[in-house]
């Protein structure tokens, strides 16, 4: 049921946080025989944040997976968790999906990485040395001369910046 699985998911999600590798392992597990998306997204996110083996295939295979049958919007998913996952390598690894052969001013794909990174990844967003905030940046003045209102749009991540110390 969807309450069983919300439990799972998210028993997992917690788990995988402590970076144990048994419990990336049962990620993996997870993975490798999820039914439907919404398991094997969970168990992908779940493993995003660790840079291992167990991350690379549960990543690969989900790209594949979506590419083979030409699923924009999964793959815009497969973007997204990799965005949002927290580690100390989060911004490099962003920079690194601008130059996925799949990355491309389409809106969907840009909100899916870079508004993904201002707002669901704040630790990597607002580091100390403003990093993200110089990134984001970046992003919103070279969208403006192609795209002013997605520009607009990723702007209001800055809208935040009271919320947080100096």
């Amino acid at each position: 049921t969807v309450g069983k699985r919300r439990l799972r998911n998210t028993c997992l999600a917690y788990l995988c946080k402590g970076g144990a590798a048994e419990d990336q392992e049962r990620a993996l597990a997870q993975f490798r025989t999820a039914t439907c998306m919404t398991d094997s997204l969970a168990a992908a996110a779940a493993l995003a944040p660790h840079v291992g083996k167990a991350r690379d295939e549960a990543l690969a295979a989900f790209y594949e997976r979506a590419a083979a049958n030409k699923e924009e919007l999964v793959i815009n998913k497969w973007f997204a968790i990799q965005a949002a996952a927290e580690s100390p390598a989060a911004l490099e690894n962003v920079q690194a999906l601008l130059k996925h052969p799949a990355y491309n001013d389409n809106p969907n794909r840009v909100r899916s990485v870079i508004s993904t990174f201002a707002g669901a990844n704040p630790a990597a967003f607002h580091k100390a040395d403003g990093s993200g905030y110089d990134f984001v940046a970046a992003q919103v003045i070279a969208l403006d001369k192609k795209n002013p209102q997605l520009a607009a749009r990723l702007a209001s991540a800055f809208g935040q910046w009271r919320r947080y110390t100096p």
